[in-house]
C-alpha cells in the first residue's frame, strides 16, 4: 500500500516539465530521505503531538531556501495527508525510474579475490547483453568462497560458490550409488 501511494507521487513528479526536473527533485529529496531515516526524525514525523504544519515547515526548511515551488507544494500535500514518512520511498522510486529511463544500472561483484579489470569488463559486457541494459559493476572483497554478482535494481543475482558445487557433487554421487 505504501509503495503504491509513493508511486503515485513519483509519477506526478516525473510528469512535470516532461521529467526535466527529476534530477533536482531527487537531489533535494535524497537529503531529506536520509535525515528521515534517523530515529529522532521518524519519531517527530510519526508523533501526533507535532502538528502537520510544523512537520511540513521542518521538512521545507531542510530543503533549503531555493526549493522548487512544486516540491514545496508536494511536501505540503504530503503533510496534510499524513504521508511525510513516504519521502524515503518516494526518493527510491524516483531514483529507480531515472535509472530505468537511462537503462543504466550498477551492480556488485563479491568474491574473496579481486577480479582484474578485463574480467570485470567481460562480466559487465555479458550481463549487459543478457539484460539489455548497460550494467556497471563494482568489486567488493568478502570472505565468500566463490563469486556472487548482484544487480539489485534488475533483480539479477548470480552465485557460484565452491562449497555449494562441492555439496551438490557429493549429493549427486550419493544418489548415483
Amino acid at each position: 500500500m505504501v509503495e503504491l501511494v509513493a508511486k503515485r507521487y513519483a509519477k506526478a513528479l516525473m510528469e512535470i516539465d516532461g521529467g526535466k526536473k527529476v534530477d533536482a527533485f531527487i537531489s533535494s529529496l535524497s537529503a531529506v530521505a536520509s535525515a528521515l531515516k534517523e530515529p529522532k526524525a521518524q519519531e517527530i514525523i510519526a508523533s501526533p503531538l507535532v502538528s502537520a504544519e510544523e512537520k511540513v515547515s521542518l521538512i521545507t526548511a531542510s530543503l533549503g531556501k531555493k526549493v522548487d515551488p512544486v516540491l514545496k507544494a508536494l511536501v505540503k500535500v504530503m503533510g496534510e495527508k499524513g504521508r511525510l514518512g513516504l519521502i524515503p520511498d518516494l526518493t527510491a522510486i524516483l531514483q529507480f525510474e531515472k535509472k530505468k529511463e537511462s537503462n543504466s544500472f550498477v551492480g556488485r561483484v563479491e568474491s574473496r579475490n579481486a577480479l582484474d579489470a578485463e574480467e570485470l569488463r567481460s562480466l559487465e559486457k555479458a550481463l549487459s547483453k543478457h539484460s539489455g541494459a548497460h550494467i556497471a559493476l563494482e568489486q567488493v572483497i568478502t570472505d565468500l568462497n566463490g563469486v556472487k554478482v548482484e544487480v539489485e535494481d534488475l533483480g539479477l543475482e548470480l552465485n557460484f560458490s565452491k562449497d555449494r558445487v562441492k555439496t551438490a557433487l557429493l549429493d549427486y554421487i550419493q544418489k548415483a550409488l
